[in-house]
């Protein structure tokens, strides 16, 4: 985007791959391009996402949580597992994150019914009003952010962000498969 002389902004990524285009003559780091700018703008967004749902008392962790159980619709119920495959959020630690939760009045813990040694978390009226309240912030404060992107530029960086992810995705779900495909050539060849 041109700046008030004419001349093009640079964000912060621009000067690393000058660098090891310099440095480096020999590899193209088109990569960085692409990874540099969405690990730079995940950093941002997570920041400024608990800039913005600090008022409302929750940190990253506890409003992904929330908002997770609300978006499984009624009973706004699941199973710790269930939360973090649904959530943005890693599987390290989930069992602090509810507590922590559960202590704001936030969720309450169930016996799953279906496993005696399993838990249901549940999402309490307090915590539904709650997300209702955090995910519309979090929806406009979003917007906002993206507001620099024409619709038409909206969907395309989505549907390239769609691509991109899914071929991750799909590529971690067919290496251990791999992993145990050779596994069992090799447990086959042992027992020839």
């Amino acid at each position: 985007m041109p700046n008030a002389r004419g001349s093009r902004q640079r964000d912060s990524i621009e000067p690393l791959l000058e660098g090891w285009r310099r440095e480096r003559p020999d590899l193209d780091p088109w990569p960085l391009a692409i990874l540099g700018r969405i690990q730079r703008l995940s950093h941002h967004l997570l920041r400024d996402a608990e800039t913005w749902l600090k008022p409302l008392g929750l940190s990253w962790e506890s409003f992904s949580l929330i908002v997770t159980l609300r978006r499984s619709g009624a009973p706004f119920a699941l199973k710790p597992t269930d939360l973090y495959k649904e959530s943005l959020l890693s599987s390290g630690a989930i069992t602090n994150r509810i507590d922590r939760v559960e202590r704001m009045g936030l969720v309450t813990r169930h016996k799953d019914p279906d496993d005696r040694r399993g838990v249901i978390v549940r999402l309490t009226a307090k915590g539904r009003s709650l997300a209702d309240r955090a995910i519309k912030t979090h929806f406009d404060a979003m917007a906002k952010i993206l507001s620099a992107l024409k619709p038409a530029e909206r969907k395309q960086v989505a549907g390239l962000l769609e691509k991109l992810l899914r071929s991750i995705e799909t590529a971690e779900t067919r290496e251990p498969r791999r992993r145990q495909d050779k596994a069992r050539l090799k447990r086959r060849r042992r027992l020839s």
